[in-house]
């Protein structure tokens, strides 16, 4: 069973599955695998370059042909050899243009979505220095509740200030 773990709201997130074309190529890409060294962190990393989706090692390792394929390049780097067949340079070359011009569309989308979303801020009263304030931190209902005691021990503490400053001017001290 694969689930698939991933924060990117463009991404069905649960229950997502591995096709077979997709387990085939991670599997040729773990065949291919070049960098010295070779883990399930790295693994998941790729195959969400790959793919366009997070899946978790265990949704990977429990697919028997990828976990082949991650042991047989595992050995086979630890025995110093080389991928079995590695693409044509001209093969490669062209791959890495594609995704380069991929990649700038990609970003200039982005670019024209984070224009009209200043433009409509700004139209809307937000200064840019107000969007690039930080985030809150989410809160747990437990921290919402010490939030709440703490408030009302603040509030305790100044009504009794103020009490105590009242005290002398009413010839009660």
């Amino acid at each position: 069973m694969s689930v698939a773990v991933d924060l990117d709201p463009g991404v069905p997130a649960r229950g997502a599955r591995l096709s077979a074309a997709d387990v085939a190529d991670i599997v040729a890409d773990l065949r291919e695998w070049s960098k010295p060294k070779i883990t399930w962190n790295a693994v998941v990393t790729r195959v969400q370059g790959l793919i366009g989706r997070r899946f978790s090692r265990q949704a990977l390792e429990s697919h028997p042909a990828i976990y082949r394929a991650y042991v047989e390049t595992k050995k086979r780097l630890r025995s110093g050899l080389r991928p079995a067949k590695r693409k044509p340079l001209a093969e490669r070359i062209e791959a890495l243009q594609s995704e380069n011009a991929r990649l700038r569309q990609e970003n200039d989308a982005l670019i024209d979505k984070f224009v009209t979303w200043l433009l409509n801020a700004e139209s809307y009263g937000l200064r840019a220095d107000e969007l690039d304030e930080p985030l809150l931190v989410a809160s747990l209902p437990s921290d919402t509740r010490e939030r709440e005691l703490r408030h009302r021990e603040e509030k305790k503490a100044k009504l009794r200030a103020n009490a105590q400053r009242r005290r002398p001017r009413l010839g009660l001290g």
